[in-house]
């Protein structure tokens, strides 16, 4: 059986996945992006922890993301959030409840992490990418990955 591509990690990063002109990055990696992340930083409540930070290249803003199973889940769950715009302004959403999730997670660390094995997850990404009738465009919702991929993840 033909072997699936995987997805790349940024290439201007050197880590992190790409995608929508956003850029997503364990928070051990956020030195890597541009400053205005740090700056942006500077907005978030002091009692607020994070995992993830996106940044959207476009118009410098930066999410703080937190995904309290993030190196144990296979597919981490995208918790409450921070959205702090160039010039400052700040908003907060909590995590649905239908939250959504993050795909090929190893993209978001260098192979060196230690907080999951990153080859264990790229084994588990090509796994799934290997099974037929995937629907792209609905997988980044919890339900219906938990539905619709994981059973047939687990009988494959």
């Amino acid at each position: 059986m033909k072997q699936p591509t995987l997805p790349k990690r940024s290439a201007r990063f050197k880590v992190g996945k790409e995608i929508g002109g956003a850029i997503y990055v364990h928070k051990q990696y956020e030195s890597l992006l541009p400053e205005s992340v740090q700056k942006a930083k500077l907005f978030l409540p002091p009692e607020f922890s994070y995992t993830v930070v996106k940044f959207q290249m476009s118009d410098q803003t930066a999410s703080f993301i937190q995904s309290t199973d993030f190196d144990s889940a296979d597919e981490p769950t995208v918790g409450d959030r921070y959205t702090i715009k160039a010039e400052g302004s700040a908003s907060f959403r909590r995590q649905l409840n239908d939250p959504w999730i993050y795909h090929h997670k190893w993209l978001f660390v260098a192979d060196d992490y230690n907080g999951f094995n990153a080859e264990a997850s790229k084994t588990h990404s090509r796994q799934w990418l290997r099974l037929p009738d995937i629907d792209f465009t609905r997988i980044g919702k919890k339900s219906f990955w938990e539905q619709n991929v994981l059973p047939r993840l687990v009988q494959s």
